[in-house]
């Protein structure tokens, strides 16, 4: 699931780097959210370096285990401030 020339590679982007401000922020690490979602650490790194495409099924995994709905987040990567 590397991204490749994707349409949506800027959203991706986003997405990585506001997952990687919500795990901060909830004082969780890139191991402990990996164990939350039961994928490897090297997945949340490349999730949060915009560097892998992910689920819907992670995705939902991910917001619940930082604390947020799902549409939240989603809906924050397509805004113009993503904070």
């Amino acid at each position: 699931m590397i991204v490749e020339n994707n349409k949506y590679e800027s959203e991706i982007i986003k997405l990585g780097l506001l997952i990687k401000e919500l795990r901060v922020k909830e004082k969780i690490t890139q191991e402990q959210l990996s164990t939350l979602c039961n994928v490897d650490a090297r997945t949340i790194q490349r999730i949060e370096k915009g560097q892998q495409n992910i689920t819907i099924s992670l995705l939902f995994s991910i917001a619940d285990s930082l604390k947020i709905e799902s549409s939240v987040l989603i809906s924050k990567i397509f805004s113009e401030n993503p904070k």
